[in-house]
């Protein structure tokens, strides 16, 4: 795999106005950088353009709009709160961590007919600072798939991905509580994003066109990039195989984790006091899509349900992730029995 250090413009610690951070990135989007990709689908737009007037579906495009470029960074500011504050490892086994506030990278995003996509490279960040509180993570994930690539950037810079995780949470908790329903899915991987030149193709955005249409209801899934990318931090994700499709076979691209959206919206100032399940019900007004709601309200109770799930999983002698995967399934069937 190429080396992204050597795409770093040697000027980039140099930048200071706006008009220099956009050069910057013209220059590294046009080359085949790491990324963190989330895209999004409005579930059942065909239905809601077909059923309902103009002006409704104006309103709630525009709302989603809005909302996609409120997660966008500037070169001054403009990201949310959630994504502020990040872990970073402080010891060899990622168990202890110090944290940092304004951990974020800089978040772009992109949005065409009903596809909204919010992503973020390893490159470039913006400046923070340390935290005097630190934090533990007694089970952290570093094992990846043998004989699949990934690239150190990420790890080096892994508070950037905890960060895009964070937006991405708060990005679907505002589009449900407007009323919006979507799903989505994440990947990491080398892709172009030209913005410039509006050209975007790589690995990570293939496995999440292909993985989001393979959820039988509304959330976040993780592609299958998850087994050599992911958080090592166990409360930005959550094992759940009943959101993918039976017999579906793009869910082979599928991680068989979810982001725990349940989880950030009990805990966000902004939605803890609005019932998750009652926000789901006001948009589940047509019985063709109604397992798809459903499906989500199941999927917050499970989070609410196993938030401890981290210390049911049996790690002794656990070989990688794979093995991981395996004893994760093994938990979540006896779960059923």
């Amino acid at each position: 795999m190429e080396d992204t250090k050597e795409l770093i413009p040697k000027d980039t610690q140099r930048i200071s106005t706006e008009e220099q951070m956009e050069e910057a990135f013209r220059e590294v989007e046009s080359k085949e950088q790491l990324y963190s990709i989330a895209l999004f689908d409005i579930l059942g737009f065909s239905n809601l353009v077909e059923n309902n007037g103009t002006e409704v579906v104006l309103d709630l495009y525009s709302k989603l709009v809005k909302l996609i470029h409120d997660v966008e960074s500037t070169f001054s500011g403009g990201v949310p709160v959630s994504g502020a504050v990040a872990p970073v490892p402080t010891s060899p086994d990622w168990k202890n961590n110090q944290l940092v506030a304004d951990a974020n990278g800089f978040i772009r995003v992109c949005h065409f007919s009903d596809t909204f996509i919010i992503y973020v490279n390893y490159i470039f960040e913006k400046p923070s600072w340390w935290l005097r509180d630190s934090y533990y993570e007694k089970y952290p994930l570093l094992d990846m798939e043998i004989g699949t690539e990934y690239c150190p950037l990420f790890w080096e810079n892994h508070r950037i991905y905890i960060s895009f995780l964070q937006i991405c949470s708060e990005f679907f908790c505002e589009a449900l509580k407007c009323g919006i329903p979507l799903r989505g899915c994440i990947s990491t991987g080398m892709a172009t994003m030209d913005t410039g030149n509006s050209i975007f193709f790589g690995k990570p955005l293939v496995e999440a066109a292909r993985g989001e249409p393979a959820q039988n209801c509304i959330g976040v899934s993780y592609g299958r990039s998850f087994n050599n990318y992911h958080p090592a931090y166990n409360r930005f994700f959550i094992p759940y195989m009943d959101h993918i499709k039976d017999g579906d076979k793009k869910a082979v691209y599928l991680s068989p984790m979810a982001l725990d959206w349940p989880r950030f919206w009990r805990e966000h100032r902004s939605f803890r006091e609005l019932s998750i399940s009652e926000s789901i019900s006001k948009m589940n007004t047509n019985p063709a899509f109604s397992k798809y709601y459903d499906g989500a309200i199941r999927f917050s109770e499970f989070s609410k349900e196993h938030e401890d799930w981290p210390d049911h999983i049996n790690r002794v002698g656990m070989k990688g992730i794979i093995d991981y995967y395996e004893r994760v399934r093994t938990w979540y069937r006896g779960l059923k029995e």
